[in-house]
């Protein structure tokens, strides 16, 4: 067989709950569909890749990574050593090791998974933001209340939506101290609190890294969300396919508004993205307030490009098929590749 030119790193989906947590596995969050749709696109792009799954950082990982020193990394790591916030590692280590990779850089992901620190961030860029505030792990907000309900409690540094459920939307200081005690108490984490836009939901689609573009704009739509569930999308709805919830968060791709709010929504888009420092591809989250004015949610670099969720259905709405984007994608690792120093993979 031909020598092994790129590698496409994964870790394996995590297969336990946290005691008390209202966020259960499911059958679709336990599948990483795109690592096999991934290889059969670079294969058909003429790449012989290696498939490695990782759980915990070793000294395995690190040498089986010289050895075959590829071309580059199909980057698809979303947390290490059970730990989302050591994502960031992965593109460090390969970094350090010179390895071309894509997506975004250690800085990126490690910003962008603190929901409170992105905020700052995008604000100080000018980039609109709900307000909001920081509860600190075992501490309430002392009895103050936000300026106005309804608020959004959820975990300030957690991926696909964990810690977000039914009680999330909080409509008196009551309902937001004890979501408050639930993040405190079951992730372990600070709670974001931030004022809730009951408005419309969009996902930005951005491709590329010194040029990139918006290729589509989804709207999530809510309409037959049951009253007694709020207008967001949970952990259940994103995760729970036999679930009401799931089935009353449908994707519009692409959206249904005019012209200068598309314009509006793709400007804000391109900006977060570039203060951020996000590359190759992204997904920026997006609500609008009763005045319909529009705010970032949050910024997400790396988001899942297996077929069937909406960044795929994005590239899709945009005229690329599914080999396309992993093109696409690849191109832009291996023309930050062609940069890297000729004494990468040297250990010593």
């Amino acid at each position: 067989m031909a020598r092994y030119d790129c590698i496409i790193l994964y870790n394996t989906a995590s297969v336990c709950e946290l005691p008390s947590s209202q966020e259960k596995l499911y059958p679709a969050n336990l599948v990483r569909e795109e690592v096999g749709a991934i290889e059969e696109s670079l294969r058909e792009l003429g790449y012989n890749p290696y498939v490695l799954a990782v759980d915990q950082f070793s000294k395995d990982v690190v040498m089986t990574l010289h050895r075959l020193a590829p071309r580059f990394v199909f980057n698809l790591c979303e947390e290490i050593n059970g730990c989302c916030e050591l994502e960031m590692c992965v593109a460090g280590l390969l970094d350090l090791m010179g390895i071309p990779y894509t997506g975004a850089g250690p800085l990126a992901l490690g910003l962008a998974l603190n929901k409170f620190r992105v905020k700052q961030v995008l604000r100080a860029a000018r980039v609109p933001v709900p307000r909001g505030e920081l509860c600190p792990l075992g501490q309430q907000l002392k009895g103050r209340a936000p300026r106005r309900f309804p608020v959004i409690v959820k975990p300030v540094h957690e991926d696909g939506s964990l810690g977000i459920n039914a009680n999330s939307v909080c409509r008196d200081l009551a309902q937001m101290e004890r979501q408050i005690t639930y993040i405190h108490d079951v992730y372990r984490q600070d709670a974001l609190v931030e004022e809730y836009l009951d408005g419309r939901e969009f996902n930005v689609s951005i491709l590329g890294e010194n040029q990139a573009r918006v290729l589509a704009i989804s709207e999530i739509d809510f309409s037959t969300m049951p009253e007694s569930e709020p207008r967001i999308v949970s952990y259940r709805a994103k995760w729970d396919e036999e679930s009401v919830v799931f089935r009353s968060t449908v994707p519009v791709c692409p959206a249904e508004i005019p012209p200068r709010m598309a314009a509006r929504i793709r400007d804000i888009a391109l900006r977060s993205s570039q203060a951020v420092g996000c590359r190759d591809y992204t997904r920026i989250d997006m609500r609008t307030d009763a005045r319909g004015r529009i705010f970032v949610l949050e910024v997400n670099p790396n988001p899942d490009i297996s077929p069937h969720a909406g960044y795929a259905r994005a590239a899709r709405a945009a005229g690329m098929t599914y080999t396309d984007l992993v093109s696409c994608i690849t191109q832009s690792a291996l023309e930050r590749g062609s940069k890297v120093p000729a004494s990468a993979y040297v250990l010593s």
